[in-house]
This record gives structure tokens, sequence and C-alpha cells, in this order.
């Protein structure tokens, strides 16, 4: 499955629009799976098993959560990918997934084309956030002060190459900052030598991040996206202090490629549902995920366009994976 990205990116469209087919069987006619590739308790094992719920509601089959972590999402991505095309094994693709595993490993074990996508359920929330007794309470004095003590403060990420990472990195760039990355595996043993002082800044999913804010171990500086956050609306979004810089991670609905387009079609529409339903979307908002619907086409079409800037940022960066 070693692609080029040139060939990654110009099979896009026709992988993520679902091949045309029709099932051998009404549908669903057997449970369903999702898999997650994050182990349990994670932002997106908490998604995979919201829609399970819904899906289980809204189709009348027992829909099951299995948890496949490992290798940046790889793990559960190829088991998925390997699975018949039959609408019956779904996977929680995130950003990382589909966007940067591609153009960060060398040999990566899946390719966008081994997938079809099924439905976008929204932007991630990251806030920019620094230790308590950093002398910098916003964006301005943080670059600021980094530019005074070249590779003086450093900061963490849950790996290289991680929208975390890539996001620092970015800044790092437009800034011609010299700092140094820390990268640890997963944010929680992160998140305690931050806000214990061994490390001066990162960025954190917001399902982590508000209740550290709250509890005064880490102070925000930024939030990502184009608007303020409305958890916390007195923080200023990234756009506001570098306009262009809109890049979100986000979470999916992806299913083997080749899975019949009625069927994409379905679950689609099932997922927009829940995602336009005012319980649920709160629910989303709670973790830090702002709900966002589209159809299969106007997905494949956001996939390929993030794609692209994913690659360029990984590019950017400079980061490897083996």
């Amino acid at each position: 499955m070693n692609l080029t990205r040139r060939t990654a990116l110009v099979g896009l469209g026709g992988a993520l629009i679902a091949q045309p087919g029709l099932a051998q069987a009404p549908w669903p006619s057997q449970p369903l799976k999702i898999v997650v590739p994050f182990p349990p308790g994670a932002l997106t094992d908490v998604l995979g098993r919201m829609v399970a719920e819904r899906l289980q509601a809204a189709l009348g089959q027992p829909v099951v959560v299995d948890n496949k972590p490992g290798a940046a999402t790889q793990v559960g991505a190829a088991f998925v990918a390997k699975q018949p095309a039959d609408g019956y094994t779904l996977l929680v693709a995130t950003s990382t997934t589909l966007g940067i595993v591609p153009f960060l490993y060398a040999k990566p074990l899946i390719a966008i084309t081994d997938f079809t996508g099924v439905a976008l359920l929204g932007n991630v929330t990251f806030y920019l956030v620094v230790r308590p007794n950093l002398p910098a309470k916003s964006l301005p004095e943080l670059v600021a002060l980094l530019r005074s003590k070249p590779d003086g403060y450093s900061y963490a990420s849950p790996g290289a190459g991680t929208a975390h990472h890539l996001l620092v990195e970015l800044i790092r760039d437009r800034e011609k900052l010299q700092v140094t990355h820390i990268p640890y595996q997963g944010s929680a043993k992160a998140l305690v030598d931050l806000s214990e002082g061994r490390l001066d800044f990162m960025f954190l999913d917001a399902s982590v991040a508000l209740p550290q804010i709250a509890a005064g171990k880490v102070v925000a500086l930024a939030v990502t996206g184009n608007r303020r956050d409305p958890a916390k609306p007195d923080i200023p979004a990234l756009t506001e202090l570098y306009p262009g810089l809109g890049l979100q991670a986000w979470q999916s609905i992806v299913a083997p490629a080749g899975t019949p387009a009625p069927v994409v079609e379905r679950l689609n529409r099932e997922i927009n549902v829940a995602l336009t339903d005012p319980p649920f979307g709160q629910r989303l908002r709670q973790v830090g995920v702002e709900p966002l619907p589209l159809t299969v086409k106007a997905f494949d079409d956001f996939i390929r366009n993030d794609a692209g800037r994913w690659a360029a940022l990984v590019k950017m960066s400079g980061a490897k994976a083996d």
C-alpha cells in the first residue's frame, strides 16, 4: 500500500466517494462493528460509542465498539481496510488517519484510497496552553518570550506528526522561532510535566484542557479554529492572530473502499440526523467537537482539500516516522 503522495491524492476522489454496487442481502441484517484506533476513554473512543449508540437505535442491529490502538491509528485502520466492503465494519478515522499518516510514514500501513468516506463528525477544538508560572499571558507574549531566548524553551505533543505537534510547527515557521519539541506517548504524562513546570507549552484537546484551565493547572492563550469557543469566549481564536491559520483536527466515520453506495448513503443519513439533533450536538460540544454534517460528496471534497494541507505541513515540519 505504499503510494506516493501524488497517487494518494489523485486517487482520493474515486476512493472516498462510495463505489457503485448493490448489497447482496437486505442491509443491515447482522451486527455492525465500529473500530476505534485509540484506547478506551480517549476522545475518539467516546465519539465511537456515541455513534454506535445512535446507529444501533436507527438501524435495529447491535453496534459494537472494538478498540485497536497503535501506530498513529494505523493498527485499527489497517484492520478495517482489510475487512469485507459490506458496511458491517466501520472506522472512526481522524485527521491523523487520513490527513497525516499517509505523508508522515515512509511505508504507511494504510493509504487514503483504502477507504470510502461515510460521514464527517466534526472539528476538534484544541487549546494552546502554557505552564502556570510562564511569564506569557497571551500568544504574542509567548512568541516574544521564545524569540528572546532561542532554544531556551520547550513544548510537548502527544507524538511527532500529530496535529498538536504540527500546529506548533506552523506557528514556529511563521514566526521563525527556535524551540525544542518533546514528543510523548499521548497527552497524559505531558500534561503532568507541563503543569509541574518541566516544559513550557503545548496544544491540548478541549476535553482535556478545559478542566485543567478551570483548576489553574495550565493557562490558555488561544483556541484553534475560525472562532472562539463558547466554553471560553475570553480566549482568542488562532485566526484572530494568524489569519488563514484555520487548520483543525477532525473526526469522521469511514468504511472499506468499495462499500456499496446505498449502504454508505444510509449510514451518512443516519449519522447526520444524529449530528443535527440538539441533545447529541450538545454532547459533542461538551467533549470539544463541533458537529459538521456533510453529504458523502461534500465529505470527499473536504478530505481531498484537507489532506493536501496536512501533507504540506508535514513536509514543512520535517516530521518523519518509521
